[in-house]
């Protein structure tokens, strides 16, 4: 509850709190600029996981990672091949460069060699080289990699991805907002009864944006991810507070208060229910921060901090403002634009039973079919008609899909190597297998290996082995591949003997297996957090179990959409958005279920029911359709994956939380209206045995 000193200094002070305001904002603008942002996926992976330590040894012996990037260049003879290598080897960016040569002896003619390793670098003069590129600065490696291998050649791999996601974040967010702000000003001017007012509501919004985001520089980094969707996010789950708040205002002004006493009175009495419905968008925010994957923390302490700034600024910012514009909202205010809700409360009413039947039937096969996606857990394709996706169709077409690894093993056990590439060239889907063991039992000596590769490939203590296999970037077999060849060397190797795995597959197969451990816990806790924080404010032990089961179901149905419809989703998007969706839209079941509460003091379940939608649905469907609005400008405009798919989801589960609370939630609560009045304390709701016998 807000004090009567910090309210009256707020109102006496406005001029001030305003000018503070202006200040904070430049200053946050200004640190937003030395936000460190991380587009690396896999470095969200718990450092105990075997990828994140094996990559770390290989670095500490090696001094360089494994290859995370492929260049084609047609039309090329072996000699121009070998030009073409040294070409890549002089760029800043490039630290080694592996080809056909790296492989094989060349002086031998080509037709005599296995024509399985040599069709892995070069085939129909098209030579295709595995390259270490700087991933730290991917963008610039992506581009001194384009110019030398110019418009008829193609560049694939990891560098890539975090290129395009670099480039996408830097270009897109300001996109985002152009195209969202716009829609969210119509909806509010649809929603409100002034000209001025969505524009102070979006004002407000703002300054706890950029606040928040300019607050990001007390973190080491932020991910791409996170950097792509917290600003609409912030601005789509907190709007309804400003929206809250100035209604309450101007109620008090319509009953005759002064200005200064209305803005006092929304303030006292509006700080309740607006941080009760901030606390359960807060909680099931910072449930992310108990995922072992660590974009969960990074997601959910941006967002939960967003939410923090939001709730100060409406209470701090925003009566100041109304003190300083109040007269201008006046005179812009115009009719009301939105209909009459009491025909959409009868039609919920009458509904009843059809929407509960269908409810019930389709409650089990949702919430089995949510579980059963078929997921994905990287960074998703790229984008149609663009530069990566036409290089990667041209690679794929001529020389399949080259995943890499690197197998650290220690040095002094070369009979177990020998035993290890054996059974590795045995498996179907392994293109080629390199190591200083194969490359000098392959009639190359051990002395005419070059230096530059026998340092690639062993160190004092181990030897490194470079395997290539015919699996894309993410499938059921890539993970089926990643766990048999830890199956393979655990058989070969002693438990003490150290064997370290390091390649795309097996980061994916430790980010799926973490991903899922984090499931159960999150959702968990996240429902949990909720359930408490809506069981105090309502003093209540049913009213939290219908009202998580209302956005529970919606969640289902929402993520269910994929299975049924037999399309993949990525994981990242499922694991968010079941906390996102809960926190951000249980708001909507709150408020009316508050007014469903203070109805039943006066009227009948049923009268109840109809008044509560009649009098929410407007104050629902603008925070409902602005967070559904801001989903779907984020699927359409970003062309990072993983950021549109959360996007779409996101859009539709904004629209299935609206309606489960409009047809869903009013008839729950007549339903066990009676459990509500015992398990609820000071119910006081009014007796009406003989509507209950018309019903």
């Amino acid at each position: 509850m807000l004090g009567d000193k910090i309210i009256n200094g707020i109102v006496k002070h406005h001029k001030l709190v305003t000018i503070v305001y202006v200040i904070l904002v430049a200053v946050s603008i200004f640190l937003l600029t030395g936000v460190k942002t991380n587009y690396d996926l896999s470095s969200y992976i718990p450092e105990n996981a075997d990828s994140t330590v094996a990559l770390e040894k290989m670095q500490e012996e090696f001094g360089e990672a494994l290859p995370n990037v492929e260049v084609a260049m047609p039309d090329m003879s072996v000699s121009d091949a070998l030009a073409f290598k040294e070409k890549l080897l002089a760029l800043d960016s490039v630290t080694g460069v592996l080809w056909l040569d790296d492989q094989l002896d060349l002086a031998v003619p080509l037709e005599l060699q296995d024509q399985a390793t040599v069709e892995g670098f070069y085939k129909d003069s098209v030579a295709l080289y595995q390259v270490t590129a700087d991933k730290d600065n991917a963008a610039e490696s992506l581009k001194s990699l384009r110019e030398a291998a110019g418009e008829d050649g193609a560049v694939r791999g990891q560098i890539v991805e975090l290129a395009e996601a670099q480039q996408a974040t830097q270009s897109e967010v300001t996109k985002i907002m152009l195209f969202a702000v716009p829609i969210a000003l119509v909806i509010l001017v649809i929603a409100t009864n002034s000209w001025l007012e969505p524009i102070l509501f979006l004002l407000v919004v703002f300054v706890g944006v950029f606040i928040n985001l300019g607050t990001n520089i007390i973190f080491t980094e932020v991910s791409f991810i996170t950097q792509s969707v917290a600003a609409i996010l912030q601005l789509a789950v907190t709007m309804d507070y400003a929206i809250f708040f100035l209604h309450r205002t101007n109620e008090y002004k319509a009953e005759g208060d002064p200005l200064d006493v209305a803005v006092k009175k929304s303030m006292k009495k509006s700080f309740q229910p607006v941080s009760s419905s901030a606390a359960t968008t807060l909680f099931g925010f910072l449930a992310l921060i108990f995922m072992r994957f660590k974009l969960g923390p990074d997601l959910g302490l941006v967002l939960a901090k967003g939410v923090v700034f939001s709730l100060i600024t409406v209470f701090v910012l925003l009566p100041a403002l109304i003190m300083l514009t109040y007269k201008l909202i006046e005179k812009t205010t115009h009719r009301p634009l939105l209909p009459s809700f009491r025909g959409l409360a009868k039609v919920v009413t009458k509904l009843a039973i059809p929407v509960l039947i269908i409810v019930a039937l389709i409650i089990v096969p949702v919430f089995l079919g949510q579980r059963a996606n078929n997921f994905l857990y990287g960074m998703g394709s790229y984008a149609e008609g663009s530069r990566a996706a036409r290089d990667v169709k041209l690679i794929n077409d001529k020389f399949g899909n080259n995943m890499q690894m690197a197998l650290l093993l220690p040095r002094d056990q070369p009979a177990k190597e020998e035993i290890l590439i054996d059974k590795l060239e045995e498996l179907p889907e392994i293109k080629s297998v390199t190591s200083f063991i194969s490359m000098s039992s392959a009639a190359i000596p051990p002395d005419l290996i070059s230096e530059a590769l026998t340092s690639q490939l062993l160190t004092d203590d181990y030897s490194r082995m470079i395997v290539v296999s015919n699996s894309p970037a993410e499938s059921p077999e890539t993970f089926a591949l990643a766990e048999h060849i830890r199956e393979l060397s655990a058989e070969i190797y002693n438990e003490g003997e150290e064997v370290y795995l390091v390649g795309e597959n097996f980061v994916l197969t430790d980010m799926r297996d973490t991903i899922k451990e984090d499931n159960l816990i999150v959702n968990g806790l996240a429902i949990l957090a909720v359930a408490i924080v809506i069981a105090i404010a309502f003093r209540s032990l049913s009213l939290p179990l219908l009202l998580v089961l209302t956005i529970e179901i919606s969640i289902w149905i929402n993520l269910a959409i994929p299975y049924f419809g037999g399309t993949s989703l990525n994981y990242i998007g499922y694991l968010i958005i079941s906390t996102v969706q809960l926190g951000a839209t249980v708001d909507y079941g709150i408020l009316l279920t508050q007014h469903y509460l203070d109805n039943r003091q006066m009227m009948g379940r049923k009268e109840a029911a109809e008044k509560s939608v009649t009098d929410t649905a407007a104050s629902l469907i603008a925070p409902g359709f602005i967070l559904a609005a801001a989903g779907f400008v984020l699927a359409r405009v970003s062309s990072i994956t993983v950021v549109s798919e959360l996007g779409l989801v996101l859009g539709r589960g904004a629209l299935l939380s609206l309606f489960m609370v409009i047809f869903l939630l009013p008839n729950l609560l007549r339903i066990f209206d009676r459990f509500i009045e015992k398990t609820t304390r000071k119910a006081n709701f009014m007796p009406d045995r003989l509507l209950q016998r018309k019903d």
